[in-house]
């Protein structure tokens, strides 16, 4: 690929015309619509937008058919490979976005998706994720066809540091009306603070029961691309795989957590869907509220286990990030290590 657009000006038939190539080599000639009749410093200024106009095109020429557009950038990100996780917020940016030039995708279009998206209700959190998507789909676009990166905003806001915590009696009282399957799920869950859909998707082959360790696989890696992470479990999960493993065959491509002895959670199309109705159903019957504003959500297990983690003297916040799969340590902090009645009394010590 060629680095720079070489054009030139060039008079024809009483008109000022652009004469050379673009940054692919690819031949232009294009009227410039200017009369030679206009002072040439007019022509060598329309002359000058041109090449601007070509550059936030891609480097690509404005012939017809051949203005770069997201769809082809998508095609690319798709051929990579997509979380499944993420299929849903890409194609949403494919909606929005597929048919527009790439030389279009500036500050301003941008801030105006979030205006639409604003109107539509959307959190600031759910826009922000968007972004991100639409970001990760024209930077890996670019680069795959040597084109200059565009500049993009940052728009929408992180989520909220999470206030859920149960107590610990209160969720043990609750997976004491689980069915044993549903809550060989949960124990795993509250002692693991692992993300659902991690363990949903976990299987035989994941577990190291000698070495006491798992590994599970996340989808908040680079472009939405699977992260794993390996972390050492408990006696109280060595308890469950144990249980499990008397009632499994435990091939190696298997599944761990099932619904029933046949049904496996990963084969239900919303699975996170289906164990949160296992969770609300044994909320209900525990006599207790459901729900994120009532603190009892799937998340909210993953939270206590932070939380509780984070209020260990012992535990440090690096070594809690990489339990919880965060690739920030900040996020940790953020939304784990809150402090307590203990550490409230420590810093007043001596002020009376």
């Amino acid at each position: 690929m060629k680095t720079e657009i070489k054009l030139r000006l060039e008079k024809y038939r009483g008109k000022y015309y652009a004469r050379g190539e673009d940054a692919f080599g690819v031949p232009v000639r294009s009227s410039l619509k200017i009369n030679l009749t206009e002072d040439e410093s007019v022509a060598s200024k329309a002359l000058g937008k041109l090449e601007s106009d070509i550059m936030n095109n891609g480097g690509h020429a404005f012939v017809k058919g051949s203005e770069l557009t997201v769809d082809v950038l998508l095609e690319l990100y798709y051929e990579k490979g997509v979380a499944k996780e993420s299929l849903n917020k890409v194609k949403h940016v494919a909606d929005y976005w597929g048919r527009v030039s790439v030389s279009s995708v500036n500050e301003a279009a941008v801030l105006e998706w979030e205006r639409s998206m604003l109107e539509r209700g959307l959190s600031p959190a759910t826009i922000k994720r968007y972004n991100t998507v639409l970001k990760a789909i024209i930077n890996y676009g670019c680069k795959s066809k040597s084109l200059p990166l565009i500049r993009m905003p940052t728009i929408g806001q992180d989520s909220p540091a999470r206030k859920l915590y149960l107590y610990n009696d209160d969720r043990d009282k609750i997976m004491s009306f689980m069915d044993d399957y549903a809550r060989r799920y949960f124990v795993v869950l509250a002692w693991s603070g692992a993300r659902p859909k991690e363990l949903i998707n976990l299987q035989w082959r994941d577990v190291d029961r000698r070495g006491k360790t798992f590994t599970i696989q996340s989808y908040k890696g680079k472009n939405g691309q699977a992260k794993a992470r390996t972390i050492p479990f408990s006696s109280a999960i060595e308890v469950v795989f144990d249980e499990l493993s008397k009632l499994s065959s435990c091939k190696r491509d298997e599944h761990v957590f099932k619904f029933d002895s046949e049904t496996c959670w990963a084969d239900y199309e919303d699975s996170t869907k289906a164990v949160a109705y296992r969770l609300k159903t044994a909320t209900l019957a525990a006599g207790y509220e459901f729900g994120v504003k009532a603190g009892v959500s799937l998340y909210a297990f993953r939270h206590t286990f932070g939380t509780n983690a984070g209020n260990n003297s012992s535990c440090n916040p690096m070594m809690l990030s990489q339990f919880m799969g965060h690739s920030k340590v900040q996020t940790t902090t953020d939304n784990y290590f809150h402090g307590g009645v203990k550490d409230a009394e420590m810093l007043v010590r001596g002020l009376e």
